[in-house]
């Protein structure tokens, strides 16, 4: 699901090009935790050979502002230990990620359950990222209390059965997170204690879920709308859950509206693979197929009428 991207990097204030499309008239900034000349003072991030050396500098710097974005290394590592340790509160920064497979940017969060990333300003983009969990029951590892935050391209691993994150990316529990993207993302998630990968519980508007891979051990669901989402499209994702229990895949509140098509999803549910999913009466349901146990096709969930 990842996609193959040319990047012709400019100085600070030029336009960046991705795919010979412009990206930003913004300034380009750099990080990279394996550089010689790296620092987390103001004075940095300007160009390879003096980058920021996390991306809690970068946000912390003062210097970033709307348009920009932040060019993070390949092999860049760096952890968040602490709740709010890295807080993205400058609106419309994008920060991409280079580099493809283990080689992509790394953060790992580890050392407290609170720990996590805030997403505290509109339109924050996540892109090309690796978020690895290692510590016991991760309450929520991205809180978005933004609107228009994107996550494309990234992967969410848990460490083991017990070093994981209960919930990967969580909405505001009011209406803050209008406009939430997740799209291209892998989640590998088998921690015993996990919720949910994706959680809305409030009620966010023209959120997008799409073109996903869901892989883990999720006892609520692994896309889960506890509140009434509105204008909300789920496309194309597919789920691979562990627990054996109804509505575990996908979990959309009844009173919801928008479309929900063409999403594969499976459990181990014996006997009953139309019970993995539900959208509500009120949303457009297009061929969403799921299966309960291996080596059999999947069948209509809902059920056709």
């Amino acid at each position: 699901m990842a996609r193959s991207t040319l990047f012709v990097q400019t100085q600070p204030g030029g336009v960046f090009h991705v795919d010979n499309t412009a990206l930003t008239v913004g300034n380009v900034w750099y990080v990279n935790s394996g550089a010689t000349g790296k620092g987390t003072t103001s004075a940095y991030g300007y160009n390879p050979d003096a980058p920021f050396s996390t991306l809690v500098a970068a946000s912390d710097s003062g210097n970033l502002a709307s348009g920009d974005v932040v060019l993070v290394a390949a092999g860049h590592t760096e952890t968040v230990s602490a709740a709010a340790g890295w807080d993205c509160d400058t609106a419309g920064v994008t920060f991409l990620g280079l580099g493809v497979g283990d080689l992509r940017p790394t953060v790992t969060i580890d050392t407290d359950a609170l720990a996590d990333i805030d997403i505290d300003a509109a339109n924050i983009v996540f892109d090309n990222l690796r978020f690895i969990a290692n510590f016991v029951d991760i309450a929520a590892a991205i809180d978005v209390n933004a609107d228009g935050f994107t996550c494309r391209n990234c992967e969410f691993i848990d460490t083991s059965v017990i070093l994981n994150a209960k919930i990967w990316i969580l909405g505001a529990a009011a209406g803050a997170s209008d406009r939430m993207v997740v799209e291209g993302c892998e989640f590998y998630a088998y921690g015993t204690a996990n919720t949910a990968a994706i959680s809305l519980p409030g009620t966010p508007d023209r959120c997008r879920i799409h073109d996903n891979i869901l892989m883990g051990d999720w006892a609520t669901a692994a896309i889960l709308a506890a509140g009434a989402i509105t204008k909300a499209s789920i496309l194309r994702n597919l789920v691979a859950n562990l627990p054996d229990g109804a509505d575990l895949c996908i979990n959309i509140a009844a009173t919801s509206t928008g479309v929900a098509a063409y999403n594969g999803v499976g459990t181990k549910l014996g006997l009953d693979a139309t019970t993995n999913n539900t959208f509500g009466a009120t949303m457009a349901v297009i061929q969403n197929y799921s299966v309960d146990i291996g080596d059999r096709s999947g069948v209509l969930d809902p059920v056709a009428t």
